[in-house]
């Protein structure tokens, strides 16, 4: 009985770090404002592109509409083999404010994006450094204002995905707000430690093009592990209004969606350890609190506590999973949420025990 008793205990604490988590963190996207755009900087939309030939057109037709009195594009291409030097040649000779960077070679140590990203910093002209990805489209034509709109040194954007029918997507919108609550909470806490490399800005003199070649052979950070070194160093500020949003296009088997998180996940291993810690402890008591729960209720013990506990746990998660999804315009049914959370609490221990055991993840 005192074995029971001190388990209930334990499952009450996992469930009250939850709440805590809920309303201390993620609540301050709740009572974030929308930034007051200052005078426009200029700025430098970099991509790096590798066969992203289907994409480019589209992207590029959306980016020549932006809202903004100066900017670039800078598009580099990653050793594409297929049509993706054509198409942006082509693009070149008609778009004033395009550069294309073609990269037949990749110079020893260096994986493919970063080399790529570091081409497209040293190429640019302008003040502040705007990041997005070839199968992303802004939300509007004013993601360049917003996205640049105050004089922080470093803006961290929200960037959902597309929503299409199926129980995959309804999974992806799930995760995908999930990180967006605990990143963007946490940055609005004073503890920023990641950015995703879809949407966000710097100012180029801010940029750590050195920290950039310290990590020149792991693939992925280019975008969590620079801010994560720059957390504390530099002010950095959220900006989360749909305009100020880009969208990007999911993956379409679980494979592969594996296999994308699991190279998204590989580097949280080197996140300053505060940062670690903070996170391991609420994804730690929501996955061991789930599983507690159904075990608990397996074992009939005390299931009327149980479910009062875990009840009161959800309708916190669920209040405020639903409000910060529906200020952030990205939401999968509330009718699945129960399913997702349950779905997530298996798949989560899975994929990053994988992204941390891997010894080489690539960039497709």
């Amino acid at each position: 009985m005192i074995v029971a008793e001190a388990i209930l205990i334990f499952f009450s604490i996992l469930c009250l770090t939850q709440v805590v988590f809920h309303w201390s963190v993620f609540a301050k996207i709740l009572i974030q404002k929308y930034k007051k755009t200052d005078p426009p900087t200029s700025v430098s939309v970099i991509i790096a592109a590798k066969n992203e030939a289907k994409y480019l057109p589209n992207l590029i037709q959306t980016l020549t509409e932006q809202n903004h009195p100066d900017y670039e594009i800078i598009i580099v291409n990653d050793r594409s083999k297929d049509d993706s030097r054509n198409i942006l040649n082509q693009f070149e000779t008609e778009v004033d404010n395009l550069k294309v960077i073609h990269i037949d070679t990749l110079p020893k140590g260096w994986t493919g994006k970063k080399h790529a990203l570091k081409k497209g910093i040293e190429a640019s002209a302008k003040e502040t450094l705007l990041f997005t990805d070839a199968d992303c489209l802004p939300n509007s034509s004013q993601w360049i204002k917003e996205m640049t709109a105050d004089s922080s040194e470093i803006n961290i954007g929200y960037s959902p995905y597309e929503k299409r029918k199926g129980f995959i997507n309804q999974f992806i919108q799930f995760e995908t707000l999930m990180t967006g609550l605990q990143y963007l909470g946490l940055a609005l806490s004073g503890k920023p430690y990641m950015a995703v490399g879809r949407n966000w800005a710097i100012k180029k003199r801010c940029y750590p093009l050195d920290f950039l070649e310290e990590i020149k052979g792991i693939e992925g950070g280019d975008d969590d592990l620079v801010l994560n070194h720059l957390s504390g160093k530099r002010r950095i500020e959220v900006n989360i209004q749909p305009k100020s949003q880009t969208t990007s296009i999911p993956q379409e088997t679980w494979v592969d969606y594996f296999k994308q998180k699991k190279r998204h996940l590989s580097v949280g291993k080197r996140y300053h350890q505060k940062h670690q810690t903070i996170l391991a402890i609420y994804t730690l008591a929501q996955v061991i609190g789930c599983f507690m729960f159904l075990s608990l209720l397996i074992l009939s013990f005390k299931p009327y506590i149980i479910l009062i506990i875990f009840g009161l746990r959800s309708l916190s998660f669920y209040t405020i999973f639903t409000r910060v999804g529906q200020k952030l315009g990205t939401m999968p049914n509330i009718w699945a949420l129960p399913l997702l959370d349950l779905c997530y609490s298996i798949y989560y221990p899975l994929v990053g025990i994988s992204a941390w055991s891997a010894k080489k993840i690539e960039w497709s």
